[in-house]
């Protein structure tokens, strides 16, 4: 489902930029990002749909991010390629959370999903990572659990809680399969399902992780509004029990009221940066970027030209770019409306930043 099925390396404008001949970002520009970007920022993210651990200096890159004192500094991984040095790294920069992208929970589902993968070998990394933090007798990071709802999984999600409770994760990720740049996933697309069915599942799943310790960090939504009942006293355990399953955060409160602002909350507080130092708005940006390490900085950027228009777009409702196209795409992540799946395309950098 990943667009890194198809082809080892993703291009982003401008196409005539220079680029290591490897693919990857190289420190000295990951440097001068983290300088200007990481001492204001809460959250980074050391990848968005690339695989982190296989770059070849990621460890230094670590003690550099690790160095800010960010407090989210986290990055989503396969693990497969986890060695107890970079394991050790991981836990001298303080990452507080590595999010383990595991979408079967048994060898045949994983193994058909995960083109390439073994099973065997996540599993004695999840045993590595729980090791290392054993005997440095540390509680970070801790694991997330990314899981991404499809046809060839589909029997699986309810055994996730306990999957994950067994192998000493705090939170889950889960999202719907959505259509991916380079990629026909449309045979595992969960629309001709019945969405009663679909939410009726989810919400089982839900309350089995809650009542497990698990935090949903980020979840398909299974009530709707007619479903729900009026009464104050429902009404109020709903709340409740969303709070503490990690479902309603403070920050969804700052993002709703950013997007009501400004029409959208990414611009100019979310920041992703792609190997070749381009600079986009938000993961959905396609087009040429708002400016480029390691020859233009946040000040810049966020008091350019190309960000003036974005925002402007946005705000007097006339998008421009990708903006013109994008529905909000990140619910395409987590919601199918009306039977059908959201389009969402998705993008890959180093680092992703907010």
């Amino acid at each position: 489902m990943c667009h890194f099925s198809q082809a080892d390396r993703i291009h982003f404008p401008p196409f005539d930029l220079p680029v290591a001949p490897d693919g990857n970002m190289p420190v000295e520009v990951f440097t001068e990002i983290a300088a200007d970007l990481f001492p204001r920022a809460r959250r980074v993210a050391l990848a968005c749909a690339a695989e982190p651990l296989i770059h070849p200096r990621f460890k230094e890159i670590l003690s550099i991010a690790g160095s800010y004192g960010v407090p989210d500094l986290w990055f989503p991984t396969n693990l497969l390629a986890l060695s107890e040095g970079s394991a050790r790294a991981i836990l001298d920069a303080n990452v507080r959370t590595v999010a383990a992208s595991i979408d079967g929970l048994t060898k045949e589902t994983y193994e058909k999903i995960r083109a390439g993968g073994k099973w065997e070998r996540l599993l004695q990394t999840l045993d590595l990572l729980r090791a290392v933090k054993r005997d440095a007798r540390r509680r970070r990071p801790g694991l997330r659990i990314i899981f991404t709802w499809m046809k060839s999984n589909f029997g699986e999600l309810a055994d996730l809680p306990a999957f994950a409770a067994d192998q000493g994760a705090e939170e889950l990720d889960v999202r719907y399969v959505s259509p991916s740049y380079g990629v026909d996933v449309s045979a595992e697309i969960l629309d001709g399902e019945d969405p009663r069915e679909l939410r009726a599942i989810l919400a089982r799943t839900a309350r089995e992780a809650v009542r497990r310790g698990l935090r949903l960090i980020a979840y398909p939504e299974f009530e709707i509004a007619a479903e729900r009942s009026r009464a104050l006293l429902p009404r109020i355990g709903r709340r409740i029990w969303r709070i503490r399953a990690g479902i309603d955060r403070p920050e969804h409160i700052r993002y709703m009221w950013r997007q009501r602002l400004h029409g959208c909350a990414y611009p100019d507080k979310y920041w992703v940066v792609r190997p070749n130092g381009a600079v986009s708005p938000c993961i959905y940006w396609q087009e040429e970027p708002i400016g480029v390490y390691p020859a233009v900085h946040r000040a810049a950027m966020a008091s350019g030209a190309p960000l003036s228009r974005i925002r402007e777009g946005l705000r007097s409702g006339n998008p421009i770019g990708t903006c013109a196209g994008c529905t909000e795409r990140r619910h395409a992540l987590y919601r199918i409306r009306g039977g059908d799946a959201a389009r969402a395309a998705a993008g890959a950098s180093l680092p992703t930043v907010r």
